[in-house]
């Protein structure tokens, strides 16, 4: 498995495509980053986007999400919740953050908590994380997991947007994340990597 990373510089918001290198099928999280962009950095490799993966609803995780989902035929992975708020512009919050009101179509393939998913050498679980948002999700991938905004390098996400809850914001992180293998990479929806282990001793906001 191979991971790049794209960071739009307008939000901060890091985009991900991860694919099977023996395949080249791969899939990306969070299409904030511009479609023609995140194109150009798969056809770099020859990387065919089978799925599009997303954290949370917020319009700066999912802005080039149709655009990528009619470019590519890609299938849209999330859980239940979010399959939902992404067609609410009051709760993605498009017209505040693009300009427009963003309603998107429902997600194709929607996991349960701790479902797993497989496309070739790479199995994805679906952790259920609520808190920055009630539809927040983590993607745990080999040693590495994918957690939106709920975890950031010495930081957490906010929890005072539409369905937000910092109660359920803290469960999320110590009883779901903090138990997770700590040699584990924290890829964020925003700023740099880091691990468990590292965010149970220095996290500002959440320590194990």
């Amino acid at each position: 498995m191979k991971i790049k990373k794209l960071n739009n510089y307008q939000t901060d918001e890091n985009t991900y495509i991860v694919y099977d290198e023996n395949t080249n099928n791969g899939f990306v999280i969070d299409p904030g980053y511009k479609s023609d962009g995140i194109l150009k950095a798969a056809n770099d490799d020859n990387i065919k986007i089978k799925y599009i993966f997303i954290t949370h609803c917020h319009y700066d995780h999912i802005a080039s999400m149709e655009q990528l989902r009619e470019k590519t035929g890609a299938l849209l992975v999330s859980g239940d919740k979010a399959s939902i708020n992404i067609t609410d512009p009051a709760i993605n919050l498009s017209y505040s953050g693009l300009g427009y009101d963003l309603s998107a179509k429902k997600s194709d393939i929607v996991l349960k908590d701790g479902e797993e998913f497989k496309l070739d050498g790479i199995n994805v679980k679906c952790i259920y994380t609520p808190g920055h948002t009630n539809c927040s999700v983590c993607y745990l991938v080999d040693e590495h997991i994918f957690v939106g905004d709920t975890l950031f390098l010495r930081n957490c996400g906010r929890w005072d947007l539409p369905t937000g809850d910092e109660s359920a914001l803290r469960k999320s992180i110590t009883e779901k994340l903090y138990t997770l293998n700590e040699n584990l990479t924290v890829h964020s929806g925003h700023g740099s990597e880091s691990s468990i282990g590292y965010e149970k001793k220095f996290n500002f906001y959440v320590k194990g």
